[in-house]
């Protein structure tokens, strides 16, 4: 494979991403509406594009990284969009978190024009998008998913092939489900130890000694104990999973009443405007539910 990569949008998971292509090797050229973003990147060596056509245009792979589904129709099919742009035999692959059903509609709509869309959503906040440990969740031709391998290895530890168009959005959502469900349940013994009056620090030191013990947990664990939120993973990002989840379940018959649950609890936090900080602030969200206050 050559090595000439448009990437397209450049928040906290994007950015990282775009540099660990460039410091792989490949010709990366990168474009995001807001261009002050682009510019930083400018800065280490990856060449930014003053539109997105020319972000698109004689690549080899084109890769979106966007945040919702309306983000990534308007920038795929809308008006002035990635697929006016591209032509066979580049390939786009889309990194978003999106629907599965949205997912499937772009890949139609870009089969159409003759040109292959994958999905390639990740597993991994910005820790692992700065560390290239990302896992890379793939749906779609697997002789493509063989032919990015390359470009998967420079952003992930790891890169597994679920199945055709949809399969690698479904996956995100079965882990992200796991991820949301493991912070309410985290955040749930906290509060009930804060109102046993055990003292927190030690209450966490079981947690991670014990057979429930993960590495998220240990990424976690300043923030919640701190009670301070900084953003690796925004809460409004796994409010919308989880309303993805749910929006599924109901379409498939699946029953997943404390998935619904956990909902609440992140909609709460959302109401309450929690929504840019961390997914772990749903801990200060039941604290505060529970008449505890803040340290």
């Amino acid at each position: 494979m050559s090595k000439r990569i448009g990437f397209i949008g450049l928040g906290n998971m994007g950015s990282p991403m775009a540099v660990n292509l460039h410091k792989a090797g490949f010709d990366v050229t990168v474009y995001n509406r807001t261009a002050e973003k682009a510019q930083v990147l400018g800065k280490q060596g990856l060449q930014v594009a003053d539109s997105l056509e020319e972000a698109v245009r004689e690549k080899d792979v084109v890769i979106t990284m966007l945040s919702n589904d309306e983000a990534v129709e308007q920038m795929i099919v809308g008006d002035g969009g990635v697929l006016d742009y591209m032509e066979a035999p580049t390939i786009l692959v889309d990194m978003s978190t999106i629907s599965p059903d949205t997912s499937c509609t772009l890949a139609e709509a870009a089969f159409e024009m003759g040109i292959t869309m994958v999905d390639a959503p990740v597993s991994g906040s910005t820790n692992a998008a700065e560390s290239a440990g990302l896992v890379i969740l793939y749906g779609g031709p697997r002789d493509v998913f063989d032919e990015l391998a390359g470009v998967f290895a420079a952003m992930g530890k790891a890169s597994l092939y679920f199945g055709e168009n949809g399969s690698g959005s479904k996956a995100k959502l079965v882990i992200n489900l796991l991820l949301g469900m493991t912070m309410q349940g985290i955040s749930e013994s906290l509060v009930l130890a804060e109102k046993f009056g055990l003292e927190r620090t030690t209450v966490l030191d079981m947690m991670q000694q014990a057979a429930v013990s993960s590495p998220f947990l240990g990424f976690k664990r300043p923030s919640l104990e701190k009670e301070e939120y900084p953003a690796a993973f925004a809460l409004k990002h796994m409010h919308k999973d989880l309303g993805l989840v749910l929006e599924q379940a109901r379409r498939n018959g699946s029953i997943l009443p404390a998935t619904a649950a956990a909902y609440q609890s992140y909609t709460a936090a959302m109401n309450h405007g929690l929504d840019e900080q961390d997914m772990a602030v749903v801990f200060a969200e039941l604290l505060n539910q529970s008449g505890v206050s803040k340290k």
